[in-house]
């Protein structure tokens, strides 16, 4: 069900790189109370905190309410029902109730967030300005395929101005919790690199190599690939007799590469087909390699240089570190704020 859940969320986690939160839901989108919103790097709603599950008495067509703000049962069916509707081939017939009340869930669980910080945002009287709601939109656009209109996928996804507006404001609010919070210091810096040094800050092994390739086609048969053996065989004589590598790439490789003179430049292990990869890393520098096949052809391989693995030094990435540990930081000190929100509202599930 996870995978169905975050398909139904898909907007949001586009979004997340801009910090925001987007409500999705599909009808009234004006309406607080029957908004259907989710977080980018979502606190959880603990439901052990302050939440009433058994309350005395409930108010008709309630589903969840948040400090006498309620959320409408028969909102929150359609808005399920939709969902299922649209995810309706990728779910299992019988996972479908399992299906519906994982992203009933979900939806009471973003309506609570949202109310949360929708209160605390009026509370607080953060506005976003027409400049700052442009901004908002023009960083989706520049993270959406040049093709496709903004204006038109904000539409299909429900996205409204209101919604870039309430998106704006949270991530203000979510600003002025974190200032000045969340910078790391020097030790955890270094601490963080040296936890994972081996791991995340090693260049790996790489090589500089150029090819001829003398392309195989899968409607070769038997005396045309004899004969493009031949072909490349010849080349490797022209070449160990002092023929200009480059010079015989332009004439006679089939890989575009040619253009260059087959110059590949840097390849690491995994980016090329595993025969080929062997020869590359196997092979002395400047050598002409004996003829190579592979799923392409067959080739001739030189390597021009080596470069081993090396550790990348603290100092080329600190600033990469400190931005990562930042962003941690401010994500678990939004939680907290949110926990603290939670704690001091009136959250009944009905």
């Amino acid at each position: 069900m996870k995978s169905v859940t975050r398909k139904c969320w898909r907007v949001v986690l586009f979004l997340c790189v801009l910090g925001l939160v987007i409500g999705c839901s599909n009808n009234d989108q004006k309406k607080q109370e029957t908004a259907v919103p989710a977080v980018s790097e979502t606190p959880a709603v603990n439901s052990d905190q302050n939440v009433s599950a058994v309350p005395e008495s409930q108010p008709q067509d309630a589903a969840a309410s948040v400090d006498g703000k309620i959320l409408k049962k028969s909102e929150l069916d359609k808005n399920v029902n939709e969902i299922i509707k649209k995810f309706k081939d990728k779910i299992p017939a019988d996972k479908v109730k399992e299906a519906k009340e994982n992203v009933r869930k979900q939806m009471i669980n973003t309506f609570v967030l949202r109310t949360l910080l929708s209160n605390e945002i009026e509370k607080r009287n953060i506005q976003a300005t027409d400049r700052e709601i442009q901004a908002a939109k023009d960083k989706i656009k520049a993270n959406i395929p040049p093709s496709k209109n903004v204006d038109e996928f904000l539409k299909e996804n429900g996205i409204t101005r209101e919604e870039l507006a309430f998106a704006v404001k949270v991530d203000k609010f979510r600003d002025m919790e974190t200032a000045n919070k969340a910078k790391p210091s020097s030790k955890e810096i270094t601490k963080f690199y040296n936890e994972n040094r081996e791991k995340l800050f090693v260049e790996p092994e790489a090589v500089h190599v150029r090819h001829i390739l003398v392309a195989v086609k899968a409607e070769d048969d038997e005396k045309t690939k004899a004969q493009k053996k031949e072909k490349i065989e010849g080349l490797r004589k022209q070449l160990l007799a002092g023929a200009d590598f480059s010079e015989l790439a332009r004439k006679n490789s089939d890989c575009p590469s040619k253009d260059v003179g087959g110059d590949l430049n840097f390849i690491r292990r995994g980016q090329t087909v595993k025969e080929f990869e062997n020869a590359a890393f196997s092979q002395e520098k400047n050598a002409i390699g004996p003829v190579v096949q592979t799923e392409y052809g067959y080739h001739i391989i030189q390597v021009l240089e080596r470069k081993p693995a090396n550790k990348i030094a603290l100092e080329k990435v600190k600033d990469k570190i400190a931005a990562y540990l930042e962003q941690q930081k401010k994500m678990q000190i939004f939680n907290d704020v949110i926990k603290n929100l939670q704690q001091n509202a009136k959250i009944i599930i009905y």
